[in-house]
């Protein structure tokens, strides 16, 4: 079973183009894979994942304290606006309603019956 889990792995890498590195950033992969960004968005996207990666780290090595929830909300929301910031303008937009940051179309006006 682990050879099975093991090649389907190594497949699923070799079919990815090169540019493409964003193997290890998680829940935003599919997402990022979906802006067609360019080499260089590539490679500050991946500075970004593997600094947000030293932080969750950092926290495994300390005790949790009354602020810690309030921390790591601050850490996201930091590492979601970084991510957003090395978009373009279409790609940001792409990533919001991807991620369901933003609605992917207006929603209708609520109107009540008889008025």
């Amino acid at each position: 079973m682990l050879t099975a889990t093991l090649s389907r792995a190594s497949l699923h890498a070799q079919a990815l183009p090169e540019v493409v590195v964003l193997g290890h950033a998680g829940k935003h992969t599919g997402v990022l894979r979906q802006l067609h960004l360019t080499p260089a968005q590539v490679a500050r996207i991946n500075t970004l994942i593997d600094e947000n990666k030293a932080l969750h780290k950092q926290r495994l090595t300390r005790r949790p304290d009354e602020t810690e929830h309030a921390r790591r909300q601050a850490e996201e929301a930091d590492f979601e606006t970084k991510i957003q910031a090395v978009l373009s303008p279409e790609q940001r937009d792409k990533y919001q309603e991807l991620r369901g940051l933003k609605p992917s179309r207006p929603l209708p006006e609520m109107r009540v019956p008889g008025q």
